[in-house]
């Protein structure tokens, strides 16, 4: 996902030089300004150090703050606060994580990414949206139920409801989302990320002829982070 565009200086080199040089740390919007980039792109960035253990993300205020980890300070987890929903041999298939793959396949496909929802913090609006050659993109994404809670607390809990029939609950959210953004925008090109699992792939082809009618795209995004997408 990585670009070497300022004399051969990666992006991610980028922000961790001017981490380095403001260890009070320094808010996405902030990143975005001194590097002179859009803030969806510093936020996509500093969400991805933070989930390697290579900054640290403090969220105990808003705006989050990015900052250098000290020499002697334990990397944090690499989950940086996100659901760990992830299917039964481990893969998370959370709907942040869906949401990364989704932005790095766009990155890597040329299209410039305008927002990225912060799911951790549940913020309302669209979970993507992107621009390429003058076209729009709009793009709400789910993620596939894990059967354990995210919550530390209840870790050795298990839910009493079963995965897939949690995830057609979030499937019926998702189709009135994106119907709510064909009208809303009627040129553009919206479209709906899961996890490519059969609960998924079974539930877009109940709605097949709505989905073709309404001009949707569809795209599943497999575990190692490649996408299948699915355009009118």
């Amino acid at each position: 996902m990585d670009r070497c565009d300022h004399g051969g200086v990666s992006f991610t080199d980028r922000v961790l030089g001017l981490l380095a040089e403001h260890p009070e740390g320094l808010s996405d919007r902030e990143i975005a300004d001194a590097l002179h980039v859009n803030h969806a792109q510093a936020n996509i960035y500093c969400r991805q150090l933070a989930r390697e253990g290579r900054i640290a993300r403090d969220d105990f205020a808003r705006p989050i703050r990015n900052r250098s980890l000290d020499p002697d300070e334990p990397a944090p987890a690499r989950s940086s606060g996100r659901s760990t929903a992830a299917s039964q041999e481990g893969v998370d298939r959370s709907e942040a994580a869906v949401q990364d793959r989704v932005v790095s396949w766009l990155v890597a496909e040329r299209w410039r990414v305008l927002r990225v929802a912060d799911t951790a913090a549940r913020e309302r609006g669209t979970d993507i949206r992107a621009e390429r050659a003058g076209t729009l993109l709009h793009v709400e994404v789910k993620g596939y139920p894990s059967t354990s809670y995210a919550d530390a607390r209840r870790a050795a809990e298990v839910k009493p409801t079963q995965p897939a029939t949690q995830a057609r609950v979030w499937f019926a959210g998702a189709v009135v989302k994106v119907l709510q953004l064909r009208q809303e925008y009627p040129d553009d090109e919206v479209a709906f990320a899961f996890p490519d699992v059969p609960t998924y792939r079974s539930l877009i082809r109940s709605i097949g002829t709505t989905v073709t009618g309404m001009r949707l795209s569809v795209f599943f995004v497999r575990d190692d982070g490649s996408v299948e997408a699915h355009r009118p």
